[in-house]
């Protein structure tokens, strides 16, 4: 059986990220826009056509209980940054359990990306994913502002949306592109950015 493949303590880990992630959509369905983590297909689709051994640098909004941040640390080369800005307290204490120190969570609101790129001395990020939710407070027009300096000067910006004609009146102003689809996700979602 399947099942008895997976080790117990994934399993057990798998459950309490999954409880967390709907308790919180319960508690606020605006920031915490789904029932469940993203799928693992959602993961490889994000993370499609980037190429890790150029990478030395991730910064990740909204990283939530970290589905995409495990996937980050998995294809990353020691030694490369992974930073995580996550605002739900709840989240926050989970990722530091989740990860060892060689990712930095900070409990703070994105809005302060350029302050914390400062503070670990990264000028640009390499690879900047989003999982922020598509609501003004979320995404204002500063954080914007940052994004798009970051991404002229060459970071790789991913995101993700359940809500696709949204994207341009959200991303105003920054050469968006649809990457991909990802139906084998609940709920099925699409996935945009900048290369």
């Amino acid at each position: 059986m399947i099942m008895s493949k997976i080790p117990p303590e994934t399993r057990n880990r798998k459950g309490k990220d999954a409880f967390l992630f709907a308790k919180n959509f319960l508690n606020n369905p605006l920031r915490n826009a789904s029932i469940m983590p993203s799928s693992s297909f959602a993961c490889k689709a994000m993370l499609k056509g980037v190429d890790f051994s150029k990478i030395d640098s991730v910064v990740e909004l909204g990283p939530g209980t970290g589905v995409f941040s495990g996937e980050i640390v998995k294809r990353c080369r020691p030694g490369t940054k992974i930073i995580l800005i996550e605002l739900e307290k709840s989240y926050v204490k989970s990722l530091r359990e989740k990860f060892d120190n060689r990712v930095s969570v900070e409990n703070q609101s994105a809005h302060f990306l350029d302050e914390i790129l400062k503070k670990h001395g990264i000028e640009k990020p390499d690879l900047l994913i989003s999982g922020l939710p598509f609501f003004e407070e979320a995404i204002s027009p500063h954080l914007l502002k940052t994004i798009k300096s970051l991404t002229e000067n060459g970071t790789i910006f991913r995101f993700f949306t359940y809500m696709p004609p949204a994207v341009k009146r959200v991303y105003k102003n920054l050469p968006i592109k649809m990457l991909d689809f990802v139906l084998r996700n609940i709920p099925p979602l699409w996935i945009f950015g900048i290369n």
